[in-house]
């Protein structure tokens, strides 16, 4: 069965790669070929064609089947990263278990055992945070220990909430209890507060920040991108199978949006203060996932594509800045801690690359993100211009955050120019120690960081066939039709 085959193929070569995970270059031919394989499996099932297995329905359908494809890419990309980017010796063996368990949850229509399996990737990612680095002899850092400690209690207890919310919806009957908050309200908010953990909405935000801020760029990016956005797949089968929850909710979800606007507007705040490159990117991620939660807070048909676009986009942007941002911390023969200004002189590639990773993720034209931004924007209108104007104020502080990025770090005069000394007497050129040659930036790598820009830019100037998939997928669920 192709569905299982989809599952448990990485498994299989997960179990092989941990094996050979000290022959790091076969190891990663090993897994681009099983995410080769995956995606041509994920092109051959016949979407909407549900199989039962033991008891447990899987399908495919046209939204799910593009994030399939869409996550098996990116997990090829960071990948193909790992032949020069730091990473931890088991990261290829448990990137095949995520992407496993991100195609287990995209094949599955049961919240519950949805629930379980994105609980399980959580404790999964924990192993590639504290996995010990490759090539050398330091270990974990204190710092990407206790990052890796709350993100697991995070996901747990998000975990915790979201089956309670399935358990009560599924057993009660949607009404009101005597003397008491509607009982499909406390769902909702359940609901809520699970997701907002997932996705980092402020103020459950702080795994985020500590991720990007103390985890290698390759892990972060494998975390954000793939676990955060089967989270919220999860969320619209959530709304397709209980649609009850939004029918009688109106002001619990209007207090979703506001939540999300704030979300956004401060992490856009905070990115503006100051602040390190790494923790200024982490807030920059989180003014996103406070759009992208707004859209799906909209509950409506523009809404719900913005954020679906918005999603895709993220996954894109995030792995092409934090792929930029390893890019430009690779040593190159200073002192730890001395602060580069000229980045984009010295790694052209990936100054150029985080550059413009940080404009799409802010969504401005003509990169990938524009068209969800404005799709977010158009769902803001329908629920009233002052919403607007709030979401446009995050953007404005996110871009002004971008720019004080650039200029503190990117844009400075060259500093690997060094004025000789005069001779002294009696010495000569050949006296003197031959310059320092600084090394390149890898092949590899800089050619990944073009391919991302180059996809992004073009999604962002034919958002039409991307766009028309996504509308139909959204239109034919069940909850829309109800709205």
């Amino acid at each position: 069965m192709l569905y299982l085959l989809l599952v448990l193929f990485p498994i299989s070569m997960a179990a092989s790669a941990f094996v050979l995970r000290k022959k790091s270059g076969l190891v990663i031919f090993m897994a681009l070929g099983a995410v080769l394989a995956e995606m041509l499996i994920a092109a051959q099932i016949p979407l909407d064609n549900p199989s039962l297995f033991l008891g447990v329905t899987l399908t495919l359908n046209t939204l799910n089947r593009m994030f399939m494809l869409l996550f098996l890419a990116i997990g090829g990309f960071a990948f193909v990263g790992a032949w020069n980017l730091p990473h931890g010796e088991s990261f290829v063996p448990i990137g095949l278990l995520l992407l496993s368990q991100v195609c287990a949850v995209l094949l599955l229509q049961n919240p519950f055992i949805s629930t379980l399996l994105l609980a399980l990737s959580g404790l999964t990612a924990v192993l590639v945070m504290v996995d010990l680095p490759t090539d050398t002899i330091r270990l974990v850092g204190t710092q990407a220990i206790a990052a890796a400690l709350k993100y697991m209690v995070m996901m747990v207890i998000a975990a915790i909430l979201m089956y309670i919310a399935f358990v009560l919806a599924t057993i009660f009957r949607i009404g009101e209890l005597p003397g008491r908050i509607p009982l499909s309200r406390f769902i909702l908010a359940l609901l809520a507060a699970s997701f907002s953990l997932r996705l980092a909405i402020i103020p459950f935000h702080a795994w985020l920040s500590d991720l990007v801020e103390h985890a290698e760029p390759l892990v972060a990016a494998l975390v954000i991108t793939l676990l955060n956005m089967s989270s919220l797949l999860v969320l619209l089968v959530s709304f397709q199978t209980f649609p009850t929850l939004l029918t009688d909710n109106e002001g619990p979800l209007r207090m979703m949006r506001y939540g999300a606007m704030i979300s956004a507007l401060i992490g856009a705040g905070m990115a503006l203060g100051p602040g390190s490159l790494r923790r200024t990117i982490a807030y920059l991620i989180l003014y996103d996932c406070g759009m992208v939660f707004y859209g799906l807070s909209s509950v409506s048909s523009i809404g719900l594509a913005g954020a679906v676009f918005g999603a895709l986009n993220q996954t894109l942007a995030v792995l092409l800045i934090l792929v930029s941002l390893a890019l430009v911390e690779r040593p190159d023969g200073r002192a730890p801690g001395v602060v580069r200004r000229d980045l984009l002189r010295r790694w052209p590639v990936a100054g150029t690359g985080l550059l413009a990773g940080g404009l799409t993720l802010i969504g401005i034209p003509p990169l990938s993100g524009a068209m969800g931004r404005l799709l977010i924007y158009q769902a803001a209108v329908e629920n009233g211009w002052p919403e607007l104007l709030v979401l446009l104020a995050a953007t404005v502080l996110a871009l002004l955050a971008l720019i004080r990025i650039a200029n503190e770090r990117l844009l400075g005069p060259s500093e690997d120019k060094v004025t000789p000394d005069p001779l002294m007497l009696g010495e000569t050129e050949l006296d003197r120690p031959a310059p320092r040659q600084l090394a390149p930036e890898p092949r590899s790598t800089a050619a990944l960081t073009l391919i991302l820009m180059l996809i992004c830019l073009t999604v962002g100037l034919y958002p039409g066939p991307l766009l028309t998939t996504i509308d139909g997928a959204i239109r034919e669920l069940a909850f829309i039709r109800a709205l």
